[in-house]
């Protein structure tokens, strides 16, 4: 609404310098009255936002700094560091998927791991063969690397100034003979090019320093053991039964996540990547004989955000159970990985042992036990309650805007369309409109609706930011 209450005051200036000579030739609503329709759509928007000086802090428009620094944030965490471990798994993907499909909230599942409520993130087997000795399945185990190798120069990136990653800032490798549009364009280039060189520099590190350590323990065997890298004995514990995830086709321990309808094993990584639709309108049967409705005349109250289904089953309100290993309680909230041993007695199958208690009954998502898409991606609902204002404000701004420019421009196809019939004057104030159709009182009443419809939007918003 800014820009068109700065074109109202521009066209308000613009016939205050104006001069008038006796009988003006100009057709439209005289300008007194023109200022006194502009003026009340001014100040009821100002009234508007007024009453709304709370509202714009759940969705207050973070700074271009802070954005980059959330972003940054949630890359970092989504490094896999040897020295987070649970049950023999990490608390961060191993990238079976690309870094731009990952949007799901990295604290809110590693409180989920680390509480053995989801399966930590294993580092997985591209084949398993069970007739692999014990000695053959840790030379194996031990040689996986802790991340998949990352793309160093993508080519989207190609060209893209990065500068020096640790003393340059964005700003500085931004050209600004460029215009701003530009420049904003440049710079989150500059951005996302500099965040994926930063995100494989955090890993690399953190790859070495699992490298060196394993290799130190290998040639001293004698020297004290980092007790954050699991021992052979813990590795074949954890990868002597593996079982093959239905949808990326690799192998990781047992046990998994299972699907709580139709009880299908999937892996953390996959399990990460299901969520919601976006946003958007209920879907309707198309009448050929009706006009077709733009999302934009919709009501925003109508927008629906669709629970996931399940990927085997299509059951709505995808979710997951899992039953932690009995036979091993190791990282964070266990033992050291460097200290465990296996029992002498290690036939024992952990995840066979509670499989007819644990499988037997599919689960309704409310179920303590389930893990739902939904829990991973707590924002769904201010995601939703956003767009919903969104295209309120939009609806609501495309009105007054056309509006306004009835009351503005006196040519416009709205006035010309209405029937108000104009009647020469003699006054200084040019003509004014006899009575019938539409006058200049109704047109201010729609302005009034709009600033009572806007500031109800913003009233709404107000009371969603109160903590609750």
């Amino acid at each position: 609404m800014g820009n068109v209450f700065a074109k109202l005051e521009e066209s308000e200036n613009c016939y205050k310098g104006r001069s008038f000579s006796g009988t003006s030739g100009a057709r439209g609503t005289p300008p007194s009255e023109r200022r006194r329709g502009m003026s009340l759509v001014i100040g009821n928007s100002a009234r508007s936002r007024a009453n709304s000086s709370g509202s714009q802090m759940l969705y207050k428009k973070k700074s271009t700094r802070e954005r980059d620094m959330m972003k940054e944030g949630f890359a970092k965490q989504l490094v896999v560091r040897y020295d987070e471990s649970v049950d023999g798994g990490y608390l961060a993907p191993h990238a079976c998927y690309t870094f731009d499909k990952l949007d799901y909230d990295p604290n809110v599942v590693r409180s989920l791991i680390t509480s053995r409520r989801l399966a930590p993130f294993y580092i997985p087997l591209e084949d398993f063969d069970e007739s692999w000795t014990k000695d053959e399945l840790i030379k194996i185990v031990e040689g996986l690397p802790l991340h998949a190798a990352m793309n160093e120069n993508p080519e989207e990136f190609e060209d893209v100034p990065v500068g020096n990653l640790k003393k340059q800032s964005v700003d500085d490798l931004v050209d600004r003979t460029l215009s701003k549009k530009e420049q904003r364009r440049q710079r989150s280039k500059i951005f996302k090019a500099r965040l994926h060189l930063k995100r494989n520099m955090w890993q690399e590190q953190e790859n070495e320093s699992f490298l060196e350590h394993k290799l130190e323990s290998k040639r001293d065997p004698s020297s004290k053991r980092n007790l954050a890298l699991a021992t052979p004995d813990l590795d074949y514990t954890v990868y002597k039964k593996g079982a093959e995830c239905p949808i990326c086709f690799l192998y990781y321990p047992e046990p998994l996540n299972y699907s709580r309808c139709c009880l299908q094993p999937i892996c953390t990584e996959c399990f990460v990547q299901i969520k919601r639709a976006e946003p958007h309108f209920p879907h309707e049967e198309v009448d050929p004989t009706k006009p077709v409705t733009a999302d934009d005349e919709k009501d925003p109250n109508l927008l629906i955000s669709e629970p996931a289904n399940c990927a085997y089953c299509a059951t709505p309100n995808f979710g997951v159970t899992y039953q932690p290993p009995l036979n091993r309680r190791t990282g964070i909230g266990g033992i050291p990985p460097g200290s465990y041993k296996a029992p002498l007695d290690d036939d024992t199958d952990d995840s066979e042992s509670d499989d007819d208690s644990f499988r037997a009954p599919s689960k309704s998502p409310e179920d303590p036990g389930v893990v739902t898409s939904d829990m991973i991606r707590p924002s769904w609902k201010a995601k939703l309650d956003k767009e919903r204002m969104r295209l309120a404000r939009r609806s609501a701004n495309a009105t007054a805007i056309h509006v306004s420019n009835q009351l503005v421009d006196p040519e416009h196809p709205s006035r010309r369309g209405s029937n108000v019939d104009y009647e020469p004057s003699t006054s200084l104030m040019g003509r004014s409109p006899r009575a019938g159709g539409a006058s200049l009182s109704e047109l201010e009443n729609q302005m009034i609706e709009q600033a009572i419809r806007l500031s109800l939007i913003e009233e709404e918003e107000r009371k969603s930011s109160r903590p609750r």
